[in-house]
């Protein structure tokens, strides 16, 4: 709701394609391992509670209530929403009485709709295929499955009423189509579709499904990518549904690869923050293989052209949106080795010691990249400058970036300064711990700090505290080895928190799939990059 309000007063800020990318897609990524669970869930003890009111619970319930407000129309949801709260104020209430209320207002069978997306985990991929016919009629087949995030089948055989929507090449900003997709398998028609015409599914990305298209279709999306004739939003998507395609084994991610280069282009902050993402857990993974430094140069012939038209620093009316944008190029550009950047982001720095201060919208990339290459040194003088900021936002700043050195000595020292004495407050010691772990040679760091510390942890934070579940994941969902997990299990089966119980399920199955990818990806990925 807060985001209708955001867009109504100020499209300008374009709220929703940051939607689609902090809230919708997030979840996604949780709720495609097999140790989801539904919005709706019985709590069997108290301390669960922590555990379970997460993504799924607040992003998920986010999202399915945005689609649900798509399907019905604005109208029909402020209606049914008026009513349900007038009949039920001062009184408890259950969802079906929610769901009763908005199918009144809108004429729609929502409860039948709705109860897929709550009470049952998950959410469906809708795989498409294509049949272009005579006098320009195209058939298309869509199917659906759950989607599993290591590509394994649904033994459940979930099924979803799921709103259909489709645009095309000839009227890209409206729906030439809108059907609800109540079984396994429907058909479609769409006419006036020439040959070489592009479709695609989910206008906007509102709804709570991924789309795997065949590659001639795919391809044919390259070029209203590159002209961006689709919204930000549906940019955005179309490349994290097909490096979550890629992930659960779908697809090569090869295929990402090659699709990324038609957004060289791109300018939109969201879009670029989420492909950042994705090449971030990416780049995460190829840490594993001998040819990292490949994968570097790519993600520099990536960015470089955005780069270039945005620079160091902000012109004259600038777009807020281009001042976000700026430290994540920087950022990615530096880590990938970019010389000029590198020393650019040492002399600002040494500038900023001098009392030059640096604009404070380039901070993070400073810090991040001066951290990485620097010595112990540098991580003294970040510890100085996060000692002496009066103010948490600079605070944070200095402290995601001190632990993404690649010096060993430097994540140990970050280790010291994040845990011992009074120097970070406990609420923010996790993004410290984040940072130590974003590296491989940190990761391991991490992980022998944490099994010494988790009792001195819980101790400290209390055993139900929702930070030792950030611990669990920043610390291991990176990891790419399946032999870790033998050391995961018995470590935490020992330790018995039941808080984190979930979180150690999740990250098990992100390594497992983690390392599957390798398994399955990284000949055909070597090659693909040693031919660019």
């Amino acid at each position: 709701i807060q985001y209708l309000a955001v867009d109504r007063f100020y499209p300008e800020w374009d709220v929703w394609t940051q939607y689609v990318a902090d809230v919708f897609s997030q979840f996604l990524v949780l709720d495609a391992l097999k140790s989801s669970h539904p919005i709706e869930v019985p709590i069997g003890h108290p301390s669960e509670i922590d555990g379970i009111f997460d993504t799924i619970s607040y992003a998920k319930g986010s999202s399915v209530i945005r689609m649900l407000h798509d399907y019905i129309g604005d109208d029909a949801f402020r209606k049914g929403l008026h009513n349900y709260l007038k009949d039920y104020s001062y009184k408890n209430t259950v969802t079906l009485n929610l769901w009763s209320h908005l199918a009144k207002a809108s004429g729609k069978p929502l409860i039948e709709v709705m109860s897929s997306w709550t009470l049952q985990m998950g959410y469906p991929l809708v795989t498409v295929y294509e049949e272009q016919q005579s006098n320009k009629t195209r058939v298309i087949k869509l199917t659906q499955q759950r989607f599993i995030a290591d590509g394994s089948s649904d033994d459940d055989n979930l099924q979803w009423t799921i709103p259909i929507t489709i645009f095309t090449k000839s009227n890209p900003k409206s729906i030439a189509k809108e059907i609800l997709m109540d079984k396994p398998e429907i058909t479609i028609t769409l006419e006036n579709i020439s040959e070489d015409d592009w479709i695609k599914l989910n206008y906007n990305s509102i709804g709570l499904y991924r789309v795997k298209y065949e590659p001639k279709t795919l391809a044919r999306l390259n070029e209203p990518i590159a002209n961006k004739i689709l919204s930000p939003q549906d940019r955005l998507m179309i490349q994290d549904d097909v490096a979550a395609l890629c992930n659960a084994g779908h697809q090569s991610f090869v295929d990402y690869l090659k699709l990324l280069l038609s957004y060289k282009d791109e300018d939109n902050f969201t879009v670029w923050k989420s492909i950042a993402s994705t090449i971030g857990n990416l780049s995460s993974l190829l840490e594993y293989t001998d040819y990292f430094d490949q994968f570097k140069k790519y993600r520099l012939n990536l960015c470089s052209s955005i780069q270039n038209r945005i620079g160091w620093d902000a012109t004259t009316n600038e777009n807020p949106l281009v001042a976000m944008l700026r430290p994540i190029i920087l950022t990615l550009m530096g880590k990938s080795g970019d010389q000029a950047i590198i020393d650019e982001a040492k002399n600002r720095f040494q500038q900023h010691i001098n009392g030059n201060l640096i604009d404070p919208n380039i901070r993070p990339a400073v810090y991040v990249v001066v951290s990485h290459y620097g010595d112990e040194n540098t991580q003294e003088e970040l510890q100085k400058l996060y000692k002496t900021a009066d103010i948490n936002e600079e605070k944070v700043r200095l402290l995601t970036a001190m632990g993404q050195s690649l010096n060993p000595a430097s994540i140990e020292k970050t280790l010291q300064f994040v845990f011992e004495g009074d120097n970070v407050r406990m609420q923010d010691a996790y993004i410290g711990f984040a940072g130590c772990a974003s590296s491989r040679v940190g990761r391991d760091i991490v992980w022998k700090f944490l099994q010494k510390n988790w009792t001195k942890l819980v101790e400290r934070f209390g055993e139900s505290s929702v930070f030792l579940i950030y611990f669990v994941e920043s610390c291991l969902s990176n990891f790419a080895d399946e032999k870790l997990v033998s050391e995961i299990e018995p470590f935490f089966h020992s330790a018995n928190t039941s808080t984190v119980t979930l979180a150690v399920k999740q990250v098990i199955e992100t390594i497992q799939m983690r390392s599957n990818v390798l398994k399955r990806d990284s000949k055909a990925i070597e090659e693909y990059l040693s031919q660019q």
